[in-house]
């Protein structure tokens, strides 16, 4: 969360990926850092102990909410 979140004040686009578990510290995380509409995508966990199949199709679910994610942060940037 906190590399995401410098990327994006160094105007590099991000899209910061946590496991549900992590999510009220990914809240506090952003309010501590100033920038409490933050977004990030929220996974299901766990992640390490999936197979290559079952990681593919856990990338697959999140893929268009990190489109959304990155296609907005250049939108913003562009105007």
């Amino acid at each position: 969360m906190h590399d995401g979140i410098e990327m994006e004040r160094l105007g590099i686009p991000t899209a910061s990926i946590i496991t549900h578990v992590f999510l009220p510290t990914a809240k506090a995380m952003v309010r501590m850092m100033g920038v409490p509409d933050y977004e990030f995508v929220v996974a299901q966990h766990p992640l390490s102990s999936l197979t290559d199949e079952e990681c593919k199709q856990r990338a697959a679910e999140i893929a268009p909410e990190v489109e959304r994610i990155l296609v907005g942060s250049a939108a913003k940037q562009a105007v």
